[in-house]
């Protein structure tokens, strides 16, 4: 199942943002563990200037149970189903997923 924090807002709900969804509930079913959107168009005090999230074209996924490996299958996932111009980055407490086709396929960030 995929669920919404309560303060996450979409200001413009872009097509972008479908294949995103779609796919976190295809892991959900197939892994039996619920997702979560952290985050589409959300303030953030610790966001990166060049985010696409004020674009209404970047997602915060989270598994519900916040294991790492289930975080990393969730990114992987995304990476392998998702068609090219979207980035996944494996963020240390959630998955970034975003449209781009200017970027890197793949950014890893420490925790």
């Amino acid at each position: 199942m995929l669920s919404f924090k309560t303060d996450v807002r979409v200001r413009v709900f872009r097509a972008q943002l479908v294949p995103v969804f779609a796919a976190a509930c295809e892991w959900s079913a197939q892994h039996g563990v619920d997702v979560q959107v952290a985050s589409v168009n959300d303030p953030a005090p610790n966001r990166v200037a060049d985010s696409l999230h004020p674009f209404d074209l970047a997602v915060d996924c989270d598994p519900v149970n916040d294991r790492p490996d289930d975080r990393q299958s969730l990114a992987d996932y995304f990476r392998r189903v998702l068609p090219a111009g979207y980035d996944v980055v494996f963020e240390s407490n959630h998955v970034h997923v975003e449209w781009d086709t200017h970027r890197p396929p793949l950014m890893m960030r420490p925790a």
